[in-house]
Order: structure tokens, then C-alpha cells, then sequence
């Protein structure tokens, strides 16, 4: 069976990218998560227990973005990535997207980031 919790649209102010500006001053990040778990145990128990909370998924985004600050969001990424695999084993699978809608960029955009699939297995393998 394949169920996914998700989470689109989380907004954190950070502290991310190449330029000292972008370090000291911050910008807004918006974060699309999508984890791949087995809720069929939660689906019958309708127990906390069986599942994994959204809350705590975004939680992992949220400390994970504003406790570090990295000149790249690949990084920014295998960090959360790594964190939720550390604390949740029942996730088998992430997708995550990074949008920095205030990039430095001189160019008119509507989004621009990062986005990462990887499997457990694949993320042990790196």
C-alpha cells in the first residue's frame, strides 16, 4: 500500500545562500514535502501511535531550516531529508521541494529551488 503525508506550502524565514547579504538579512523559503509511509495500521486503529504527525514533520523543516544556515539548498535538503529518515524508520521514501522565491536572480520568476525523490536505501547509499 502506498500513503503519503504531505505538507505544501510551509513558509520559514532563513538564512540561506552564497551572498553575505542573503546570510545576514534572511528570506523567505517555501517547502513542499510529500514522506511515503504505511498508514494501514493507523487506518484501522485510529491510534496516533500508528502514524506519523504532520506536526512533527514540519517541525523537522522548521528547526532544521532556522537553527543552520548553508550556502546551498542541496544541502538545506539532504539535512532535512537526513532528520526525517533519522527519526521517523517507518518513512520509506521523500520528496521534497525548496522554493526561494526572493533568489538573486535578475530575471522575472514565478518559482525557482530544488527538488529531491530518494528512498531510504538510496539516501544510506550516498
Amino acid at each position: 500500500m502506498g500513503t503519503k503525508l504531505f505538507i505544501n506550502g510551509l513558509e520559514v524565514f532563513s538564512n540561506h545562500g552564497l551572498f553575505a547579504e542573503e546570510k545576514r538579512l534572511g528570506q523567505k523559503f517555501i517547502f513542499d514535502i510529500e514522506c511515503l509511509v504505511d498508514y494501514s495500521k493507523a487506518m484501522v486503529s485510529d491510534e496516533m501511535k500508528d502514524s506519523v504527525s504532520y506536526a512533527d514533520i514540519a517541525d523537522i523543516v522548521y528547526k532544521t531550516s532556522t537553527e543552520n544556515t548553508f550556502n546551498l539548498l542541496e544541502r538545506l535538503a539532504e539535512e532535512i531529508v537526513k532528520n526525517i529518515f533519522n527519526t521517523f524508520p517507518e518513512i520509506k521514501e521523500i520528496k521534497l521541494a525548496i522554493n526561494k522565491p526572493s533568489a538573486p536572480i535578475k530575471y522575472h520568476f514565478k518559482e525557482c529551488g530544488v527538488k529531491l525523490l530518494i528512498t531510504r536505501e538510496e539516501y544510506l547509499n550516498l
